[in-house]
């Protein structure tokens, strides 16, 4: 595309655009800021001969140590997430001029623009990405490949941000178990922009202006148009979404309005000048409220929405401050040279420090979702600095000059970097697949062959010595398996449910209210029983069944993900399914009712995530709720029998027992504490007072002398911290069918 300005006032502008951008001054205009004097300059002009902004790069260092600090000591700057926000906002501010100065001056190129980015920030990127799979390869548990390399993928395509919106991921998590690759969702949104805004701007400037009257003056208004309105529609966008759902953390168009911030910003300081003095206190008031919001804000705060005006305002009045000459001004700090050092390796330092502190407790040997300790941060720190500083020297520098060589040559050659382009994320994504691959293949594969619970000649149930809850019997002696002799394997573990097996959609989930049911056991059986709760009552239904079936009962389950049965208020949806099949259940007037619920969500009072939470006065609150809901099915003619929920390793301190047993097998390192994992659970509080209740309770089946094994009898216990996987759920059955013949037996004959 080229465009012929009118002159000399295109002249003028572009003369201006260029001072904007790079800090450097064109003639006509220093003969221009010569007249103003030096108390009154451009604003953001670098005090530099060099073609650098210091201010900026001093903007760079605060927003990267705000980002490593946060993700390193987050109790230390529980808001130092508000570094990715200040990127941004220098990434709107930079691109909108990079783009409007050749299009002031009637020489843009979309080639050329995207063959700058591409040079600047893929070949660094895609580096530390492969680096990335050989440590996950070498390192990570097999456990976490489909999910690491997913989001390896996704990311060397620059879309990671989205894959983790889908999964509406909290960025909060910090356990050693988070995606390896994390840290590139604010990556792939500045690629997002810089793919819609060049677009977007000539698009504008065009439709506004036709051919014959685009120039440097007609683009002012263009420009503000388009940035005005993403701003807007951005912002309310990200207000909404924000109360709505955590993938408004990661969704590119509730961020667009923070890059659309940087380009207003760049737009206005061409038309303003700012007295030294006054762009001093502006630029202290800006790193105030920076400093302010990493101290302040935590993972509460909701964000971005409204709050994230407060850190964007900070860096806005940092560039507008630019490097004012007054004494007490920040200037002096800017030029030192660990601020610009630290702005100039920010980009390999957020590439770096994450994969690094994802993986090396793993390295050290700590088992999955234990905590890192002091020492190890550090480490990553110092490693992490170590090989930004050789990122940026010997690839960042180097391929910004070999592609600024190229591109000022008389004819630009832009082919080889879309051939680098290519190849880099070919070299990255085949052998993240390959690894995505061969853990879908283990995970679909059939399970081992184990020992089946069978029916004996009397008519009880029966299993192989020293398989699964056959372990946990009196003067039971069973050695530990070997690794390769766990079942299922940690990898399938984590499908072993009862949900993903024989119930498939038979567990509704999320806001769906439908009354699901599903049979079990004998359908033409005259005794009728019922499983009703959470996904910790489906926990029990492999075993249930087994019973179900060997006495020639019919079984129905009504089941919803985070929802028991209970008449405290829980969420909108929850309540409508609760409502409606309490209904239910009174109307069907079942023989026996079996309840559970999860002991970490002791409702009304919400998720517990430390013991100490679970009060007497919450527990006692949460116990009379369920016993309110289980004597409406007691007066429609039911009998109910509580079972209570098992041990949470999470809450002990093994927060992916798959991955542990992955790392460490049949052994004492992924056991837990049962004082540590067993909770006052609220369903066997109900239990204990409510007349005519009887409580199942499986403890022994799970925990021996004050431990909780992670296997037992040569079966996963787990397959996340507390869900039960079916394989051990169903060798529980013959151990708990004497105490539910008796309940049932009891309720027909009451």
């Amino acid at each position: 595309m080229t465009v012929a300005p009118s002159r000399p006032r295109a002249r003028r502008v572009a003369d201006s655009l260029v001072e904007s951008v790079t800090g450097s001054v064109s003639p006509i205009a220093r003969h221009r800021a010569g007249r103003a004097g030096r108390s009154r300059r451009h604003p953001g002009a670098a005090a530099t001969t060099k073609n650098l902004r210091l201010e900026i790069q001093a903007a760079r260092a605060v927003a990267i140590a705000s980002v490593v600090l946060y993700h390193l000591f987050p109790d230390l700057v529980p808001g130092g997430y508000v570094g990715v926000d200040v990127f941004f906002v220098i990434s709107g501010f930079l691109i909108t001029a990079h783009i409007a100065k050749p299009l002031a001056a009637g020489r843009f190129s979309f080639r050329t623009f995207y063959a700058r980015r591409a040079w600047r920030l893929l070949p660094a990127s895609l580096a530390t990405l492969l680096v990335t799979v050989v440590l996950t390869a070498v390192f990570v548990p097999k456990t976490l490949w489909q999910d690491f390399t997913q989001q390896i993928i996704a990311s060397s395509l620059y879309v990671e941000n989205w894959a983790l919106a889908s999964n509406a991921v909290d960025y909060s998590a910090l356990a050693s178990d988070s995606s390896i690759v994390q840290h590139f969702w604010s990556l792939s949104t500045e690629e997002q922009f810089y793919l819609f805004w060049p677009v977007a701007l000539w698009l504008c400037a065009r439709l506004r202006y036709g051919r014959r009257r685009r120039g440097g003056r007609s683009l002012v208004p263009a420009i503000a148009v388009a940035l005005a309105a993403v701003f807007l529609l951005s912002l309310t966008h990200s207000i909404v979404l924000t109360e709505l759902s955590p993938a408004a953390y990661f969704a590119t168009t509730t961020r667009a309005w923070e890059f659309a911030a940087g380009g207003l910003l760049w737009l206005g300081l061409h038309f303003v000048r700012i007295a030294d003095r006054t762009a001093a206190a502006m630029s202290w008031a800006g790193l105030a409220l920076i400093a302010t919001t990493t101290l302040t804000f935590d993972a509460s705060t909701p964000f971005p929405g409204w709050t994230a005006i407060v850190p964007v305002t900070g860096v806005a009045l940092v560039i507008a401050g630019g490097m004012p000459e007054v004494r007490w001004g920040p200037a002096a700090l800017y030029r030192t040279r660990a601020v610009q050092w630290l702005g100039d390796v920010s980009y390999s330092l957020y590439l770096w420090h994450w994969p690094l502190l994802v993986v090396v407790p793993f390295v050290i040997g700590l088992t999955a979702g234990d905590p890192t300790p002091v020492w190890a941060k550090l480490l990553v720190l110092a490693i992490a600095l170590v090989l930004a500083h050789f990122s940026r020297r010997l690839v960042e520098l180097p391929v910004i000059a070999f592609a600024d060589t190229r591109m000022r040559a008389p004819r630009p050659r832009h082919r080889g970097v879309l051939v680098l382009a290519v190849a880099g994320m070919l070299v990255v994504a085949v052998p993240a697949a390959a690894m995505y691959g061969s853990v879908v293949r283990e995970r679909s594969a059939p399970a081992a062959a184990v020992p089946d619970v069978r029916t004996a000649a009397d008519g009880t149930l029966t299993t192989a010595a020293c398989h699964g809850a056959a372990a946990m019997q009196p003067g039971a002696d069973c050695p530990q398996v070997d690794a390769a002799d766990i079942t299922p394997s940690p990898v399938q573990a984590v499908d072993d449910s009862f949900a993903d097996q024989d119930g498939t959609g038979c567990q509704v989930q999320g806001t769906d209210v439908s009354v699901t049911t599903c049979q079990a056991g004998d359908p033409d059986g005259t005794v009728r029983v019922a499983v009703v709760g959470d996904s910790h009552a489906a926990n029990h239904v492999p075993a249930l069944s087994l019973i179900a079936k060997a006495h020639h009962w019919s079984l129905t389950t009504y089941l919803h993900s985070g929802c028991p049965l209970t008449t405290a208020p829980i969420a909108a949806a929850c309540n409508t399914w609760k409502d409606a099949t309490l209904q239910e259940l009174e109307r069907q007037r079942y023989d026996v009712v079996f309840v559970a619920a999860m002991s970490r969500t002791p409702w009304p009072h919400g998720m517990v995530h430390e013991a100490s939470q679970l009060t007497p006065v919450v527990r006692d609150d949460s116990a009379a709720a369920y016993s309110a809901a289980w004597k409406q099915l007691q007066q429609a003619g039911s009998a109910v029998v509580a079972i209570r929920d098992n041990p949470d390793a999470g809450l002990a301190g093994v927060g992916d027992v798959p991955s542990c047993v992955e790392q460490h097998g049949d052994g004492a390192a992924c056991d837990v504490s049962e004082a540590a994992g067993l909770l006052d659970d609220p369903v066997a509080r109900a239990a204990a007072t409510t007349p005519g209740v009887r409580l199942l309770d499986t403890t022994p089946l799970f925990c021996a002398d004050g431990t909780c094994p992670a296997v037992i009898g040569g079966v996963v216990v787990y397959r996340q911290v507390q869900h039960v996987t079916r394989t051990y759920s169903r060798s529980m059955a013959p151990f708990i069918e004497p105490e539910v013949v008796a309940a049932v037996d009891a309720a027909r004959a009451g």
